[in-house]
Formats: C-alpha cells, sequence, structure tokens
C-alpha cells in the first residue's frame, strides 16, 4: 500500500490519523478544525472512496499539511488497526503526538485552549484518553446547509454508557500497537491515563452486553454500552479538560452513509445503531463559535493563500504554532 502524496517529513507536536472512505462533504470542516486544535499534519488513509475526497484534499495536501495513503483492506480484516498500526510507524519520531480519531469526531478542550496546549501538561505519559460526547440529528430528517458543528447542537447526557467509550492520543515512540480502534497499549513503565491522570488499564469486556443491542435501541439509558468491547479499566465520563464531539448520526437522511463500508452489517443492525445514537436529551452548542474560523481557514486553504507556521520557529507565548491566512 502506498501513498498518493507526497510524505510530510518535517517535525510536528500534534498529528491527526484516520481512514476514510467516501468522506468529501466533511473533510473541509473537520480538517479546519483540527488545526485550530494546533493539529500539524494528518495521515488519511483513503479506504477505497469513490467519491472526490481526493479533489477536496488537493489543497490541503499542497498546503503541506495532509499526506494520503491508499488502504483498500475490507473492514472485516482490521483495516482500521492496521492503519493505526502503520501510522505509529510513520509518526515514530515524526511527531510528538498522535491522535486517533474519526473524520465525524472533533476533538477540543472544554478550557478554550487548543488541544497542542493542553496536551503539554501530559507529556510525562505515554498517552491520553479522552471521552466522547454523542450528538444526535438534533431533528433533521436532511442533510442542512451549513457546517456540522453549527446544525448538530443535540446530544445524549454526559454520562450516559455509551459516553464512557474514549479516543487515544498517544506519543507514537512509546506505543505498542492499538488494541482497537480506541485503545493503544503502550511500552512497559509507560502509562496510559485519564484527562484526570488516572492511570489507565485496558479490559476485555465479557460479550453478553451485545446481545442487548436491538433492545438498547429503544431503551438506550440502560446502564450498558452494547457496542463495546474493549474499555479503559476507568469508566468514570470526564470531559472538563479534553473532549470529542461524536456527530454519530448527523441528519436522518445521512445515517445510512455511516455504514457504507460496513457491508456485512445487516439492515436491522444497522437501525438499530443509527436509533441507539440518535441522542438529542441536552442542547449544548459549544462549538458553534468556531464556525467563522473554520470557514476563513478552509476559503484560504481553497485560495492557496494558508499556511501553517511552524510550532518551534513561530511559537507563541504558549508554544502554540501561528495561523496564517
Amino acid at each position: 500500500m502506498s501513498g498518493v502524496s507526497t510524505a510530510i517529513r518535517r517535525q510536528s507536536y500534534l498529528s491527526a490519523v484516520t481512514v476514510f472512505k467516501n468522506e468529501s462533504p466533511y473533510l473541509d470542516e473537520w480538517l479546519a478544525f483540527c488545526i485550530l486544535q494546533g493539529v500539524e499534519q494528518f495521515l488519511l488513509y483513503d479506504n477505497s472512496s469513490t467519491d472526490n475526497s481526493r479533489e477536496v484534499l488537493e489543497p490541503w495536501i499542497c498546503a503541506g499539511v495532509v499526506e494520503v495513503i491508499d488502504w483498500p483492506l475490507h473492514w472485516k480484516k482490521s483495516a482500521q488497526t492496521r492503519a493505526f498500526m502503520d501510522a505509529l510507524g510513520r509518526l515514530n519520531g515524526r511527531s510528538r503526538w498522535a491522535a486517533f480519531i474519526d473524520i465525524d469526531e472533533f476533538l477540543f478542550s472544554p478550557s478554550g485552549q487548543p488541544v497542542a496546549d493542553v496536551l503539554e501538561q501530559y507529556e510525562d505519559h505515554a498517552g491520553v484518553i479522552v471521552n466522547w460526547q454523542c450528538y444526535g440529528s438534533a431533528g433533521h430528517s436532511v442533510r442542512p446547509n451549513g457546517l456540522t458543528i453549527e446544525n448538530y447542537i443535540m446530544r445524549a447526557r454526559t454520562n450516559w454508557a455509551r459516553n464512557r467509550r474514549v479516543k487515544t492520543i498517544v506519543d507514537p515512540s512509546r506505543a505498542v500497537e492499538p488494541r482497537s480502534a480506541h485503545l493503544f497499549k503502550v511500552k512497559p513503565g509507560e502509562t496510559l491515563v485519564t484527562e484526570r491522570f488516572d492511570r489507565v488499564k485496558l479490559v476485555r469486556k465479557v460479550n453478553s452486553g451485545r446481545r442487548l443491542r436491538h433492545l438498547a435501541a429503544w431503551l438506550p439509558y440502560l446502564p450498558i454500552d452494547p457496542y463495546s468491547r474493549i474499555e479503559p479499566s476507568i469508566r468514570r465520563v470526564s470531559v472538563s479538560n479534553l473532549r470529542i464531539n461524536h456527530y454519530v448520526t448527523r441528519s436522518r437522511e445521512e445515517m445510512p452513509l455511516k455504514y457504507k463500508d460496513r457491508d456485512t452489517l445487516l439492515d436491522r443492525d444497522q437501525r438499530s445503531h443509527a436509533r441507539y445514537h440518535d441522542r438529542n436529551e441536552v442542547k449544548d452548542p459549544i462549538l458553534v463559535p468556531e464556525a467563522t474560523r473554520v470557514r476563513e481557514i478552509v476559503a484560504a486553504v481553497r485560495a492557496g493563500t494558508w499556511r501553517l507556521r511552524c510550532r518551534e520557529a513561530n511559537a507563541g507565548p504558549s508554544g502554540v504554532a501561528g495561523i496564517a491566512l
């Protein structure tokens, strides 16, 4: 498997890694938002996209921040975890931190600081896990105009069982392998922690909860997560310092797109998964104020007038790289 863009060789403090398929409507917003959080380079693994994703990504590749790697493995053949293992090798020595997140996941700090700033607190550790907050359709039947962060402002309750799920930001040089798309094994003597610095171990669940996934679709606040298999040992949901807004379903029109790479998933399973995750109990427009800045970055990248200043050469008092439009 080979990359189709020129490999990025410069050093970065924070990188983002994802596997995607036919995500062209969402790429610009996600990339720009990540840039606001201090992400300096992206490894994007293209899982056999057939839309215009490459055309959308071309300006970002030209700007020197995106590297695209062809990754045609079928999802059932561990496409995601094998891509993440590949990324650990590519980023070892190139990036101090790597965030392993999806295109529908927006990583930020509720403190208002860029994530890159916040991560300086965790440098004694090999990685930090970040809890989700799952957002639903907000009543949208069809895809609305505008940005995801503007249109979807309704979410599940903070401590919902499914929000115990996490993604990992890890030091590639101190990680061993992904144990799932969510959690990483780190080297002996190294530690994986929560945002509150609680030490984390990986726990494999007894799979009995998965038998309840269709019931959970109708009773989503059962005190179980019917979809997780490997969990962190710390089950408390904590999102005061680091948080991921997970836009699981978006509009009802877009829900089927969630399963485009899971062609072995039965229709009933798809319906149950979508119903379970379409949570709209809490109004929380926390990311709406970022919309203007996201649009500015997208416009500048597309116009070819955007550049990311090197963190080391042009950092402010906080040490975070500046953004030039």
